[in-house]
Parts: structure tokens; sequence; C-alpha cells
């Protein structure tokens, strides 16, 4: 997940190193709080009103470096290091090759209008039956074209095999942040906007029956999408892996690009620093 203010600042541009490859629809909550009190003696006090930041317990958690085993945190070590993926592995279909930017510290996916991918794939391992994963992603958008009616990918995990759509992915369109499972049975996370920074963490448990399979979703800190059981599964072959950019239909006229600050992979909620912060 990204942070808007990781983003102020000069932007540095330097090509990515990259070494070969491989529902329910809960409303958002308001945005402000409002508390009053009544003073002893019956009299009414001065109604105060606090603004909430809603990506407030994401920042908290962002904050804290991720460490220990099976852990991936973009914030520890290299950025660049942490990513495989260019035109000679397929991540990459008229669009740019992924940039590291802003001081090293990100990696922006650019797509002209009419260019299909811009993406890569982390170091991670491939997901199997009855492996769980959580995930902490922070990117911003950048002119992304959200009121699209075809499908736009922001993250995905994609089966090894080439055809088809993913078990799993995040799609921007119709104004709404969406999870898709195969293309379908959209599951909604909320109203997104062109250059709106998305904080999201994932939780997901692999199995090719829908049944076992299972995705948790909180967006900002918020739940979304709770014990959610894809009717596909979250696996259709022997495994899984994870891309991350942007991925969408070729007839999208409009440039954009995205920015992604931070991704903290792990096989367990405290793993990512996120014990506390996804109530279920």
């Amino acid at each position: 997940m990204i942070l808007a203010a990781v983003l102020a600042g000069a932007v540095i541009v330097l090509p990515l190193v990259l070494l070969g490859g491989k529902g329910s629809s809960p409303s958002d909550p308001p945005p402000l709080a409002t508390a009053s009190a009544t003073a002893a003696g019956g009299s009414a006090a001065p109604t105060t009103t606090a603004t909430v930041d809603p990506l407030a317990a994401a920042k908290a958690l962002a904050a804290k470096p991720a460490t220990g085993p099976g852990v991936f945190d973009t914030s520890v070590g290299d950025f660049a290091s942490h990513f495989v993926g260019n035109g000679d592995s397929g991540q990459v279909d008229g669009g740019a090759v992924p940039q590291i930017t802003n001081g090293g510290k990100a990696l922006t996916f650019a797509i002209p209008g009419g260019g299909e991918r811009s993406e890569s794939v982390p170091r991670l391992p491939e997901y199997h039956e009855g492996d769980d994963v959580w995930v902490h992603d922070v990117s911003t958008l950048h002119d992304l074209p959200v009121g699209t009616s075809t499908w736009q990918l922001v993250l995905q995990w994609h089966q090894n095999g080439d055809n088809g759509s993913p078990p799993i992915a995040i799609q921007a369109g119709g104004g709404r942040l969406r999870l898709a499972n195969v293309g379908t049975d959209f599951q909604d996370l909320g109203a997104v906007g062109p250059d709106d920074t998305i904080d999201l963490v994932l939780h997901i448990h692999f199995s090719r029956s829908s049944g076992a399979a299972e995705i948790d979703v909180w967006r900002d800190g918020v739940p979304k999408v709770t014990n959610y059981h894809p009717p596909r599964g979250t696996l259709l072959d022997t495994g899984d892996y994870m891309k991350i950019g942007l991925y969408r239909d070729p007839s999208i006229t409009q440039d954009s690009s995205m920015t992604t600050t931070r991704l903290v992979v792990g096989p367990t909620d405290a793993s990512i620093n996120a014990t506390g912060i996804t109530p279920r």
C-alpha cells in the first residue's frame, strides 16, 4: 500500500534493473466524527467536531519495517531488488518498463492510450493449496480512467497457465474499486478517484475449493470484504504468483500511471504488523 505523503517532493526516475521473469458492498465510513457531551446540571456542552484521518491505521502499520522468516518488505534494503519483470518476460505490452522513482523508494507503472500492460513480479514464492498470505499494498493512481466500464487491474494473483482471467484481482472501474474472482463475482471495495491513494490489506487462503478458499480485504484500515469464499476458488491450477502494476483493456485511450511506495507480504497478520489494525 502506498502513502500519499511519501510521494511529496521531487521525482527521480531511474530504470528498474529487472532480472527476468516470471458481493457485499459495505458503505464507507463518514470522514468526520462528532462528539457532544452534557455538562453537570443539565446544561449542554458545546459540540466539538474532530477530523478523522481514514489512513491513520494504515500509516501506523506502514511506519514499521517488517522483518522475520518469510517476510517481504520493500522498505527494507534496495527497493528495485524486490521485483522481477520486463518486456522480455511478458510483463510489459504497449506500456513503459516500470521505473524506480521517488529517490529509489517507489515503483511507477505507466501506460499510454492504447497500451495494455506495465507490471512487475515481486520476488515472492508461488502459492499452492493450503497456503496463507497477508499483504499490505499502498499505491497511488495518476490520471487513472476510473470511470471506464471495461477491465483495468492494479493488483493480481495469476494462475500458472497463461490464458484466462486471474483467480484474484483488484480492479478499478465504474468509479469503484473491486475484488474480482476470474473476472466475475465482483466484491465492492468503495469509491475510487483518478488520483487516489489505494491502501489495502489482504488475507488470502489458497485453495481450488470454493469452500476452503478465503479472502479478506481491509481498505484504509476498514474491513470491506470478510470471510469471502470466491465461487471459483483462489487457485485455478497448481499455483498462483503475484503481479503488481497496471493491466487494462487496450481500447482505453487515456494515458495513466500508478506508483507503488510500499508492499509488505508475510505468512501472518503479525508478520506484516497488521495485528490490531485489521479487526475481523
